[in-house]
């Protein structure tokens, strides 16, 4: 894996040779070599893979101070558990989110959205994020291809990986607070009708975020 520096790009070029494994749901290490349906998963709302309009936005309030909006026909899954996630930390998973399928008949061609928070990340943001691509490298295997760039996310410095290996695209966005790391993960299997419907969506959502991170207050006994 090489690492590149560069404005706007920050991090990252890799090409690797070899098959790779992934899990396309959730945030976990993958486990399996196939990208499973999701379950309860709204049902088709697109024929002949055309993405059926969105017409309203609804907005979310999650736990740590997070705000985000998605589209109306997107499911939400409110969830508050930790554990160990493809970029190599373990993390609170607060929420995710699941669009509509893009392919009729195909029940695995949508778009996921985990939102993580880690409250202890350490004070070296740049490492931290490097870790963490090394990491996705690690669990998609030596075919994944990334770059990384610099982007705003509610005034607080963000980065993004942006991956795909022959089964899956990814979008990962690390923001560093003065008050733990936010980590918004968004995949889809690299196929072009959930790529394209991945794509419209993907800009207007991580503009959307809103960070208001929770104050830590301390007591005072006399």
């Amino acid at each position: 894996m090489k690492m590149f520096s560069g404005h706007p790009c920050i991090g990252i070029a890799v090409v690797m040779l070899v098959a790779v494994s992934v899990l396309f749901a959730g945030c976990t290490r993958p486990t399996s070599s196939t990208i499973p349906p999701l379950t309860g998963s709204p049902s088709a709302t697109t024929v002949q893979g055309t993405p059926a309009p969105v017409a309203t936005w609804v907005s979310s309030s999650l736990p740590y101070g997070v705000t985000i909006s998605v589209p109306a026909d997107w499911t939400k899954q409110d969830l508050y558990t930790s554990g160990l996630r493809d970029y190599g930390t373990t993390t609170v998973n607060i929420a995710n989110f699941y669009s509509p399928i893009a392919i009729l008949g195909d029940p695995a061609s949508y778009t996921s959205l985990s939102v993580d928070v880690d409250p202890n990340p350490g004070s070296d943001f740049e490492k931290y994020f490097n870790d963490a691509t090394i990491a996705v490298g690690k669990t998609y295997g030596e075919q994944m291809e990334a770059h990384s760039y610099t982007i705003p996310i509610s005034g607080y410095k963000s980065y993004e990986l942006i991956f795909q290996t022959p089964e899956v695209k990814g979008s990962y966005i690390f923001t560093s607070t003065e008050n733990g790391m936010y980590i918004f993960s968004f995949r889809v299997p690299n196929k072009p009708q959930p790529v394209k419907a991945f794509q419209a969506a993907n800009v207007d959502i991580y503009k959307s975020i809103r960070i208001t991170p929770p104050t830590v207050v301390v007591t005072q006994h006399r």
